[in-house]
């Protein structure tokens, strides 16, 4: 299999990690599919929070490592408590700014600039607003500084704008949140882009929403702009008798949670990275079974529901992994959507050997309300170059004791390694889990608190119905 990140390789192939906030815990995912299909990328570029995966590359994380990383991730490090004191509060002094960035999450994901400057595998580029020009600079990992990173992932009335030599930095999201122009300049053959800012077309109230919709608009409309420009240059390339340059994008099915989702936990960072690791299988497959068309117009267009109910159990049991049993905790994180007059259902999931770090993310997530009451899923992982199919039930008994935590003690997995004798076990889950997940039931949608309210009971008197 070819290394994941050399320039040594008879494709010149860009990844480019677009920004979207902490919950970018979400590239870990792709990152590791990427590898596990034998892709080599020998340029990596990122914007904004694609700046957090870029330089854990260039610090020599692996992918399997930044899953790890992401999910003991303390996200406290962003966070500063003094203000509360402060009868002149500012919203940027919410967050430690650039020294909790710096001495708290830098270290966690393991970025050290030092690994970065010298990092000779591949070339890594960040591209951070010159406020001061207002323009976009891209710097390449043997020019950039700890304060380009903080500067690249500094958003205005949250991280305060840094001052390199005369000009001021910020997050270049504004203007782009993706150089498709800077890895053309390159002469790249192939670029996988990694996007997940929203794009759907509700516009929703209250203040953060409405902020958050104006990166939506900035960031939506600069890949627009780029893409475009990339039709133009594949145009003229053939013309020339050259070859278009391809373009792959992966991108969420529906717009993932905002950041103070998953500052409150109400998403975890494991969920992330198995929605991440799952659309990415999914996307591998569709392309080699079919050349994808990009239009340029709704490349980014996510699907938008009406509310979305999400939330999440852990399971302890044993299954036979590789000859022998394993303690394992399997992940399973739920999502019920209503979309008009249809729900949809949605099952992320991965398995977690006790006694050590690994954890293995799930893809071809299936669910399905098999009866009253009942969740019924299905998922595969993929292990030491087998294949694990896992099939769970969950029977639960009302809508109250899931919404205090006194539902799903147990359920029951079949678990079949390479089209194997399927093994079948009850597996349990502590009654502290269940406690913890019920507080962290989580509702999202583009209602009032009391609506919020109406929709959380809606959606979990569906599973009942």
């Amino acid at each position: 299999m070819a290394k994941f990140l050399s320039k040594n390789n008879a494709v010149h192939r860009s990844l480019i990690l677009a920004g979207g906030g902490v919950r970018l815990a979400y590239h870990a995912g792709v990152l590791r599919v990427l590898e596990e299909e034998g892709l080599s990328f020998d340029h990596v570029d990122g914007t904004s929070g694609g700046i957090f995966g870029t330089a854990m590359l260039a610090s020599g994380i692996t992918p399997v490592e930044a899953g790890l990383r992401w999910r003991k991730l303390k996200l406290g490090g962003f966070m500063n408590l003094v203000p509360f004191k402060d009868a002149h509060f500012r919203l940027s002094k919410f967050f430690n700014g650039a020294e909790g960035i710096k001495k708290a999450i830098f270290p966690g994901l393991g970025i050290d600039i030092e690994k970065v400057n010298a990092n000779t595998d591949f070339d890594a580029t960040f591209n951070v607003c010159n406020f001061s020009k207002k323009k976009v600079e891209s710097f390449t990992h043997t020019q950039a500084t700890i304060n380009h990173l903080v500067a690249g992932l500094s958003l205005p009335m949250f991280i305060p704008a840094t001052k390199i030599g005369d000009d001021w930095y910020t997050d270049a999201v504004w203007i782009k949140d993706a150089n498709l122009t800077e890895t053309v300049k390159r002469g790249t053959q192939e670029i996988w882009l990694i996007w997940c800012i929203g794009n759907t077309p509700v516009y929703r109230h209250g203040r953060f929403n409405e902020y958050v919709h104006m990166i939506e608009i900035s960031a939506n409309a600069g890949i627009m702009r780029e893409l475009d420009w990339m039709e133009q240059v594949n145009n003229a390339r053939e013309k020339e008798g050259l070859p278009a340059i391809k373009l792959h994008i992966v991108k969420p099915e529906f717009p993932l949670p905002l950041d103070p989702a998953f500052f409150l936990k109400k998403i975890d960072a494991d969920t992330l990275i198995n929605m991440g690791y799952a659309d990415t299988k999914a996307y591998c497959r569709q392309y080699k079974e079919m050349p994808v068309v990009i239009n340029p117009a709704t490349a980014t267009v996510m699907k938008n529901c009406d509310a979305t109910l999400h939330f999440r159990q852990q399971f302890y049991g044993s299954i036979l992994l590789d000859g022998g049993k394993q303690q394992v905790c399997l992940h399973l994180a739920y999502f019920i959507r209503k979309m008009d007059s249809e729900y949809v259902l949605q099952q992320f999931a991965s398995i977690e050997l006790v006694g050590s770090d690994e954890v293995i993310p799930g893809y071809e997530h299936r669910v399905v309300k098999t009866r009253k009451g009942e969740l019924s899923g299905r998922f595969c992982v993929q292990h030491n170059n087998n294949i694990i199919q896992v099939n769970s039930s969950i029977l639960f008994s009302d809508s109250l004791a899931l919404f205090v935590g006194l539902d799903c003690k147990k359920a029951i997995i079949t678990v079949t390694e390479n089209d194997g004798m399927p093994n079948t076990t009850t597996f349990y889950q502590p009654a502290l889990n269940r406690i913890n997940n019920a507080a962290h039931l989580y509702i999202d949608g583009n209602f009032s608190f009391v609506e919020k309210w109406k929709w959380k009971r809606a959606l979990l008197d569906y599973i009942f119905q």
